[in-house]
């Protein structure tokens, strides 16, 4: 899903949350939220949110709300925000076919846990049943500096512009522009974050792509226009060095309650 390919020599099996935190920068609680493959640059924050089934994040973004929050097939940029009880992504039920129960177009690889049910998976269609819209759902996209509020709901298949906001309890069902503030059900714009000068020149610098640790103590980051124009300086003067965070795939054993943990040869983003 994230584009970049593992590589096998750095596979380790049988880890716990503890030890991916310290090794990996992978930050939860248990990690029992954890379905499918969850693919990071570190350091990435996971308050044991409710479900986590094949995401990407980027570097040091975090998804709050323990037994809450669910991410669903999405990939999110570097540095967002997601608050607790937000749900991104979440799989679509047909409400035209013959009934708009799984058993009609889910696959094993979609739902493990049902098809141990011999009964399910009697009725539920075989793993070589040649896949649908359904099982093949529409990746939604969140980009970088995103903070998505509390409550707020996100269509799957959505992306979400770089810089946007969505306010709390928001319903997302249509495409976010970025540096965007929508609220409502269902969502609607409400203003720029900034000018749209500088939302021009936030979109052109792309910031997240930089390291700002050894500058932190120059940058007011309450003016958003002087930071940014510090930081214009700093790539004149070839002082500002891109990130390239340690980028890792994880997967967790169900039954065990471990982890397997790869590298992979370069960053998301």
């Amino acid at each position: 899903m994230s584009g970049v390919t593992p590589s096998v020599a750095t596979r380790v099996e049988g880890l716990n949350a503890r030890q991916l935190m310290d090794r990996y920068g992978l930050c939860m609680i248990e990690g029992g939220s954890l379905a499918g493959t969850l693919t990071y640059e570190r350091p990435a924050f996971l308050f044991d949110p409710r479900r986590i089934k094949n995401v990407s994040l980027g570097a040091f973004s975090y998804v709050n709300g323990q037994y809450t929050s669910s991410l669903y097939n999405c990939r999110v940029g570097r540095y967002c925000s997601i608050a607790e009880s937000a749900v991104i992504g979440p799989p679509e039920h047909p409400g035209d076919w013959f009934s708009s129960h799984p058993f009609a177009f889910t696959r094993p690889y979609d739902l493990p846990t049902f098809y141990r049910v011999p009964e399910f998976a009697r009725l539920a269609a075989d793993a070589d049943a040649p896949p649908n819209r359904y099982t093949q759902a529409a990746q939604t996209v969140i980009g970088h500096d995103v903070w998505i509020g509390a409550g707020a709901f996100v269509k799957a298949g959505v992306k979400i512009g770089d810089g946007a906001i969505v306010a709390a309890q928001a319903v997302v069902t249509q495409d976010v522009a970025p540096y965007t503030i929508v609220a409502g059900v269902p969502a609607k714009p409400l203003r720029l974050r900034f000018s749209a000068p500088l939302v021009e020149r936030m979109r052109d610098f792309q910031w997240w792509q930089y390291d700002l640790a050894p500058f932190k103590n120059e940058l007011n980051f309450e003016q958003p226009e002087a930071s940014l124009a510090t930081l214009e300086q700093l790539l004149a003067q070839n002082r500002l060095q891109r990130i390239a965070p340690e980028t890792y795939s994880v997967t967790r054993d169900l039954l065990a309650g471990t982890f397997t943990v790869a590298s992979h040869d370069r960053a998301l983003y």
